[in-house]
């Protein structure tokens, strides 16, 4: 196994380089992990920041009107000011701004028409909850006022309160055996084609340039050793050698999530990833023939790592993609790999139904890896021939 020995020997003489990789990988992978979405088995609202002014007396209603919103807003004190105000809204230290007109509270227990002056941030998304807040507690204050008739402001801030006591409890509920959140996972293993990529370009690469040196293959067809036993043992070294990164980069999806990778989400998520690294070397191997001097190994293996995670929807969700782009994209491995995580993600039942279109795409994904491998023997073979 001399081949295998000196594979190992050039691969530890490149280690540094190859480790920037992994580590810049694992890097992006714990930023991700702060940054990704988890389903939540439960609800809760979200409270809106809030700026109250009162142009009328501190009366029991509007006492009564600050309690009742607490539940729903943040009050931030602002002074009354325009500029104040404006500077607020704008820099986002409050997205709501109640202004309450003055005797509001004696023409409202008269029942005269009045209104709750609101200046809102333009396209905010939570100001219907604070409307909702609003018109709720004045119109059941509104349904007192009108039937009971001479009621005194506490007696009637009592009542709007005991109306508004009573809570719903929301659970978000979901169909199947959904038990795990695989989205860090997913996200975690799409990030993997960026690293997996350029490692393996890099380690391969190195290795191909030594052993397609001239004078070294010269030497090498003086040997007794057999063509076919050299090319045997340099690709159970190249598969040897993607066996461990592989296992190092999904390992450490392991570390960073294990829950929810101890599951049948897990487990098909590290399948993918093993079908992947198989045409990744390919590709690899690939390119290892075509690179003839180490200046070019980075700049290759950035080009394509990168270019191939982009337009796989690695970096940027398939979902927001354009239609031409998936279309191009569809003729790379790192497509379907990162098609096949997605739809493992979101599986909850694991029907050979369910599962078919997941072993499509692995299908697809080998499919590339062996008709890339067989064009790399091709290539090395004529390489063989020209140097010899």
């Amino acid at each position: 196994m001399q081949v295998f020995k000196v594979y190992f020997k050039i691969i530890k003489a490149n280690l540094i380089q190859i480790m920037i990789y992994i580590i810049i990988f694992l890097a992006i992978s714990i930023a991700y992990s702060k940054t990704t979405p988890t389903s939540e088995k439960s609800f809760s609202s979200t409270k809106t920041n809030v700026a109250l002014i009162n142009l009328d007396e501190n009366t029991p209603l509007i006492d009564g009107f600050k309690k009742y919103l607490l539940k729903s807003v943040n009050f931030i004190p602002i002074e009354n000011t325009q500029d104040k105000l404006q500077d607020a809204l704008f820099y986002r230290d409050v997205e709501y701004i109640i202004t309450i007109p003055k005797n509001f509270s004696k023409d409202f227990l008269q029942g005269k028409p009045v209104t709750v002056i609101k200046t809102i941030v333009p396209d905010s998304t939570t100001r219907m909850y604070v409307d909702m807040a609003i018109n709720k507690f004045f119109n059941a204050a509104k349904i007192y006022v009108n039937n009971v008739p001479g009621i005194d402001e506490d007696t009637l801030v009592k009542e709007v309160a005991k109306g508004s006591s009573s809570e719903t409890q929301v659970e978000i509920k979901t169909f199947g055996n959904v038990t795990h959140n695989s989205g860090y996972a997913v996200g975690y293993f799409n990030f993997l084609t960026f690293s997996l990529f350029s490692v393996l370009i890099l380690g391969v690469s190195s290795i191909l340039i030594v052993f397609n040196n001239k004078n070294l293959k010269r030497r090498h067809l003086c040997s007794s050793m057999k063509n076919r036993t050299f090319d045997f043992q340099l690709i159970m070294a190249n598969l040897g050698f993607a066996l461990i990164c592989y296992l190092i980069l999904a390992g450490f999806g392991f570390i960073m999530d294990i829950k929810n990778m101890l599951s049948y989400n897990g487990l098909l998520l590290c399948i993918n990833a093993l079908v992947f690294t198989i045409a990744a070397l390919s590709i690899s191997y690939l390119v290892g023939l075509l690179i003839k001097n180490r200046s070019a190994q980075s700049s290759v293996a950035n080009v394509i790592s990168l270019g191939f995670s982009f337009l796989s929807g690695a970096f940027v969700p398939q979902e927001l993609l354009s239609a031409k782009t998936l279309a191009i994209a569809s003729f790379t491995p790192s497509y379907w790999y990162v098609k096949s995580n997605n739809a493992i993600g979101t599986l909850s039942s694991f029907s050979f139904n369910n599962l078919w279109p997941i072993l499509t795409y692995m299908s697809i994904e080998l499919g590339f890896g062996l008709a890339i491998f067989s064009v790399a023997l091709v290539v090395g073979k004529q390489n063989r021939l020209s140097n010899s």
